[in-house]
């Protein structure tokens, strides 16, 4: 049976490559389930938090589409990850598993989306079963090439006001709050261009990678010499990010 009839307050349905898109309100926003022609009987799936429309024949979505995993994604934008953020995308998995869905799955979070992998899996790492995250945001700091218009955003959505100081070296960020999903034994790989001129990978992706290295954590790193922040994923998806995804999610409940 299809999700369709599960679904509540339906907004829209359109055909995607491997599958169908269904938008549908949730906890005051819009969240979507791509449901795959042919899904696995286990209902496997992964989540794009952010930008779930970018780089999908770079970013391993449409291969795992086809190979009958589920696509979920619920619309935090502008709240920057915020523990708010962080519970309405918590009322996404609890949906989720009413309709029978495994128990963990993968995040694959890109630049922003990042950013909301990791506060996402660092808050209910119970329900990550790996993360692939491609130049990802993990300062709120941000110590980055941003509009002070943007700073005050992420300010203000942790309850700082315009103090955008109060955001450097902030407890919440992922490079300070990643030992729970160390802890949990999540997998990382790690994409990263190292000439990223929008999220530097020394204050950011480098920085992150250092510290989950010292600390014991699994993590795969695929640095690129001569490469920016854009394009996200891999010219070839299904040699190493869809590998690396089945790998930690097939045959695992």
């Amino acid at each position: 049976m299809s999700v369709k009839t599960l679904l509540p307050d339906l907004i829209s349905e359109e055909p995607r490559q491997g599958g169908t898109l269904y938008k549908f309100a949730l906890a005051g926003t819009t969240a979507w389930i791509v449901e795959p022609d042919e899904p696995l009987a286990e209902k496997k799936w992964f989540w794009v938090p952010e930008w779930p429309n970018a780089f999908l024949h770079r970013n391993g979505v449409n291969e795992l589409l086809e190979l009958g995993y589920y696509m979920i994604h619920i619309h935090v934008l502008g709240m920057c990850g915020n523990p708010e953020a962080v519970e309405i995308m918590k009322k996404m998995y609890d949906f989720i598993r009413t309709l029978g869905f495994a128990r963990k799955g993968a995040l694959i979070g890109m630049s922003l989306g990042g950013l909301y992998s990791f506060r996402y899996a660092a808050t209910y790492p119970e329900t990550v079963a790996c993360i692939y995250a491609d130049a990802p945001a993990c300062d709120l700091g941000y110590r980055v090439r941003i509009s002070r218009a943007d700073a005050v955003e992420i300010s203000q959505a942790y309850g700082e006001g315009d103090n955008v100081q109060a955001m450097f070296n902030h407890p919440l960020s992922p490079v300070n709050n990643f030992q729970p999903m160390i802890d949990a034994g999540i997998p990382l790989l790690l994409l990263l261009g190292l000439n990223d001129d929008i999220l530097p990978v020394e204050s950011n992706g480098g920085l992150l990678a250092e510290r989950w290295k010292e600390a014991g954590g699994k993590i795969e790193v695929i640095s690129r010499p001569s490469w920016g922040h854009h394009p996200h994923g891999l010219d070839n998806p299904l040699g190493k990010i869809v590998r690396f995804i089945l790998q930690h999610t097939l045959n695992k409940d």
